[in-house]
């Protein structure tokens, strides 16, 4: 006799962290920077693994060694395209269905909200918080299928995340996750080596 299945087991989903901006008001480069006694690279990769990704991947920048052994490396295709060329190449990089995206300068995001971001996703959509004050793209689950779209946004040198947001969301990508005032803290980002003491 066939023992009922307890529960349906969840699709396969790709993680990667985008480390590869210029850092430009931050001075440095913010993936290597300290955290709590932490490179903000592995602080987010450490979130990330707790999730049990299928594949963990790092868009980061040329000649950097990251030193990172279960992730994959990618690099923009063209440069100087900001956080849409990350996406891109992580993106093309997946053999998932979906890719759980974090930004590299997010250290108060949470495990429990990147998994409620996970469960809502279906096949061939994604999910995007936004909050008050508009899309967080930058904490988000796309689905492999917007990588065309991404590609004309970049073609188009459409490089704002929020027109490709709404452009996914109107194509039935993506899929808005509204975030109250009291769960928008996650969000908080590091611009200065002055927002590292908290």
């Amino acid at each position: 006799m066939n023992a009922p299945s307890a529960r349906k087991r969840a699709a396969p989903f790709a993680a990667a962290v985008l480390a590869g901006g210029r850092s430009s008001r931050f001075g440095s480069d913010k993936a290597l920077a300290r955290w709590r006694g932490r490179r903000f690279l592995d602080h987010q990769l450490r979130l990330l693994r707790a999730l049990r990704p299928a594949q963990l991947i790092i868009s980061g920048r040329p000649a950097v060694n990251y030193a990172v052994a279960d992730a994959t490396v990618v690099l923009d295709a063209v440069p100087g395209q900001g956080p849409l060329g990350g996406l891109a190449a992580v993106l093309a990089a997946a053999t998932a269905p979906h890719v759980l995206v974090l930004a590299v300068d997010l250290p108060a995001m949470s495990r429990s909200f990147l998994r409620s971001l996970l469960a809502r996703r279906a096949t061939g959509v994604g999910v995007v918080p936004r909050t008050a004050a508009g899309w967080e793209p930058l904490a988000a689950v796309y689905p492999r299928e917007i990588l065309p779209l991404v590609r004309r946004h970049l073609g188009g040198r459409r490089f704002a995340l929020h027109q490709l947001i709404d452009a996914g969301v109107a194509a039935g990508l993506l899929v808005e996750a509204r975030i109250s005032g009291d769960r928008a803290g996650v969000f908080r980002n590091v611009n200065t080596p002055e927002d590292c003491a908290g």
